[in-house]
Parts: structure tokens; C-alpha cells; sequence
């Protein structure tokens, strides 16, 4: 069984919103199918320390204090006090599914693999944020700051969620470590889109025979697996309604089986998936989908 992270503290804010709301739901249906979860605690110390490394002082003090309240609310939620603990949690879960994932090619030999390439934690709200405020729901980017603590680590991110993932690569180039750190977006609509390169590249695609192709492109064309030594798999399902779940399914199907073919540690998180789509219990499932392919992928 793969280790999947998550705690309470992802849904303390006070905010109402799915991004807020929907990893304890999942959390619940996962326990309801035995499915074991991981309490991300340990890694909350390193989570904070990376968030006031990566994001800039005064944003950070304003997701702490509340101001200025403009800054505070950059991310579109209404500021609690509780705002910094989901924060550094969900950040945390990220931070813990990538050691879990590394562990297997740098502590058990090579035959013992599979089982423990890849992990997950059940954070959304990330790729959006920027250094100096947050975005598009996301209030800390866990991508750029977990990929800013793995130092010496090249990594290759694959953020399929229906929007852009510019917040991440701004922040990337900000930290000035873009060149070990890769991004492929496929995305169905501009939003947060950003200045592509050869190594950080946006691809549109709007139906499911593009999305499957596009997909597979990716993976066998562009990212470089040799070099790549962790997959950062932001794995969201709102690309629905435009590409079906059932596509969504196989993709997720793809990019796990390919991590193993390719003995490549992946971790992953959820990020987004909406309710103004689909019921809470469609929404629940779309998004159980991907950890029941993480967790059949690593079947030996």
C-alpha cells in the first residue's frame, strides 16, 4: 500500500470552499476502504522553515496577522488565524510524500522498488501562489517550496490540472532554480499561463482525443527521464467537464505506470476539483480515482 498524507489541519481554516473542504471527505472514504493514511506532523517544522525561505517576508506575515488584509486575502479566501496551520500542513503532506517516494531508490534495493515509488498527499491549492502573494485559491505553492528544500535533486514536475501552473514556475525562476527543476503543464484554458522555455512548457488540449495524446507526448517526448530523478504530479480532475473522468482516469493510469516503467519516484497531490461540476460525491470519486491507479501501479 502506498503512503498517502493528510491531517486535520487541512481543512482548519474557516474558508467554505472545495479546495478547503474536500480532503477530509476524501479522507473519510478512503478510511471507509481500509486505505491507510499517514499523519504528515513530522514534516510541519521543515514546511514552515520553507515557506518563510521561498515566499517573501511580508507575505508570510500577512498570512500570519491578517495584514494588510488585501495581501492577507490574495488568495481569494476570506483571512482566519487558521490559515497559516492548514498552510504549513498541506505543505508538509507534499514535503512527506517525496521522502517517502525517494526512500525506495536511496535506502532499498533495487528489487524492492515498486511497492514504494509512489506516494501522495491529499493537498490542493498550490500551483497559483506566487513569492509575494497567493492566487487562484492557493495560498503557499508546496510545489516550488518542496522542490527549493531537495537540494541537488532534479525534478520534473507534470501539472495537469485544468489551469496554468504559473504561479509555480514564476517561483521557480525566482529561486533561481528552474534549471533542475522542469515543468510541463497540459491544461485545458490559459489561466496563469507563463513564459514557456524548453524545459517549461504549456500544452492546450480541450477534448479527450487531444488530452490523451497530448499526454502520452508529453511523457515520451518531453520529459527527460534519464535526468529526472523525483515527478512532482499535480493531479488535478477540474479539466472536467471538458475532458471526461473517464479520460482523466487513464491519464492518471499513464503517468503512474510510466514513473514505474521508468523506476522514477512520484509524489503527488490533488489539487483542483469542484463541486460547480460535479456532485461532492462525483467529485469525492473523480479524485479517489487517482490514488486507486497510484495504488495499483506499484502492485507487484
Amino acid at each position: 500500500m502506498i503512503d498517502i498524507y493528510y491531517n486535520d489541519n487541512y481543512v482548519i481554516a474557516e474558508e467554505d470552499a472545495d479546495t478547503t473542504r474536500k480532503s477530509l471527505q476524501i479522507a473519510n472514504e478512503l478510511q471507509n476502504q481500509n486505505i491507510e493514511i499517514k499523519d504528515p506532523e513530522f514534516s510541519e517544522t521543515l514546511a514552515a522553515h520553507g515557506i518563510h525561505q521561498c515566499h517573501s517576508p511580508e507575505y508570510v506575515e500577512s498570512l500570519i496577522t491578517g495584514q494588510p488584509e488585501w495581501l492577507a486575502e490574495s488568495n481569494h479566501f476570506k483571512w482566519d488565524p487558521k490559515i497559516w496551520d492548514m498552510a504549513v500542513s498541506s505543505t508538509a503532506g507534499l514535503i512527506s510524500a517525496c521522502s517517502s517516494a525517494l526512500v525506495a531508490i536511496r535506502k532499498l534495493p533495487r528489487e524492492n522498488w515498486k511497492p514504494h515509488l509512489i506516494s501522495g498527499s491529499l493537498s490542493s491549492g498550490l500551483h497559483h501562489a506566487s513569492t509575494a502573494k497567493g492566487d487562484g485559491y492557493c495560498t503557499v505553492n508546496g510545489l516550488a517550496i518542496t522542490s527549493f528544500l531537495l537540494e541537488d535533486t532534479n525534478i520534473t514536475i507534470l501539472d495537469f490540472d485544468a489551469h496554468c501552473g504559473g504561479g509555480t514556475v514564476k517561483m521557480l525562476r525566482d529561486l533561481n532554480i528552474d534549471h533542475r527543476v522542469h515543468q510541463y503543464d497540459i491544461s485545458t484554458n490559459m489561466f496563469d499561463s507563463y513564459e514557456i522555455d524548453d524545459t517549461h512548457n504549456i500544452t492546450i488540449s480541450t477534448t479527450d482525443e487531444e488530452y490523451q495524446t497530448d499526454v502520452q507526448t508529453t511523457l515520451d517526448y518531453m520529459v527527460d527521464w534519464e535526468w529526472t530523478e523525483l515527478i512532482l504530479y499535480n493531479a488535478g480532475v477540474d479539466p472536467y467537464p471538458e475532458i471526461s473522468t473517464q479520460v482523466l482516469q487513464q491519464r492518471d493510469k499513464v503517468v503512474f505506470n510510466k514513473c514505474i516503467t521508468e523506476s522514477t519516484p512520484c509524489a503527488f497531490v490533488l489539487a483542483g476539483g469542484y463541486t460547480t461540476s460535479q456532485t461532492e460525491q462525483e467529485l469525492v470519486q473523480t479524485h479517489i480515482n487517482t490514488i486507486h491507479a497510484a495504488i495499483e501501479a506499484c502492485k507487484d
